[in-house]
């Protein structure tokens, strides 16, 4: 009898979901035009839309946290946001309910950061503001709220160009407890809100 000796990698196992409790009964399909070109997948725990008007296509719902304040200066209209996010050119943009939003015009990528750029004021931010996506440039008010949460990772494209399908099937978990904070992106008060009668966050 010999000693066998066997090596194993693996990635370390990332508790997003502490308990499910209820997920949609054969998945939803996640419509992959809403991305940046530069995704190559969306991480498990992110928020979803799931709405009948959608014809069984669910939504992403971006947020954003401001990394550069723009104290003082309620015209400015460059300003840098932390990394991760899903925001692209021709999205509305907003940090306020009710407040200001204007839709981007440009998106610069860095590794920390993304600097933004709008047509129009959102109004004076600090750091570490929350921003949302708007339902238009004239109107601040949340496009989505979420009703769902990805319980997979999904890949969106292979090799950083190529996109795999135009829309993906996945896993969406609503009802349960998930750790806030290995959610890979930004959660805002209003999401909360949203998901309470769902969603418990640890």
């Amino acid at each position: 009898m010999s000693l066998q000796i066997l090596s194993q990698d693996g990635s370390k196992y990332d508790p997003v979901f502490l308990k499910i409790l209820e997920d949609i009964p054969g998945g939803v399909t996640v419509k992959t035009n809403r991305f940046k070109t530069v995704t190559t997948e969306i991480k498990k725990g992110a928020l979803l839309n799931v709405s009948a008007a959608s014809v069984g296509l669910v939504n992403l719902v971006k947020n954003a946290r401001l990394a550069h304040a723009v104290l003082g200066d309620t015209s400015a209209t460059l300003f840098y946001i932390d990394n991760p996010h899903e925001f692209k050119v021709g999205d509305a943009l907003a940090y306020r309910s009710y407040g200001s939003a204007a839709s981007i015009i440009y998106i610069t990528e860095g590794s920390v950061s993304a600097a933004i750029v709008v047509n129009g004021s959102i109004g004076a931010m600090s750091s570490g503001a929350t921003l949302f996506q708007a339902a238009a440039a004239a109107a601040s008010v949340q496009k989505y709220f979420p009703n769902a949460i990805l319980r997979n990772t999904i890949q969106i494209r292979k090799d950083g160009v190529t996109t795999l399908l135009e829309n993906i099937f996945a896993g969406a978990v609503v009802r349960g407890t998930v750790d806030e904070s290995e959610l890979p992106y930004f959660v805002t008060a209003a999401d909360k809100t949203a998901l309470t009668a769902r969603i418990r966050f640890a």
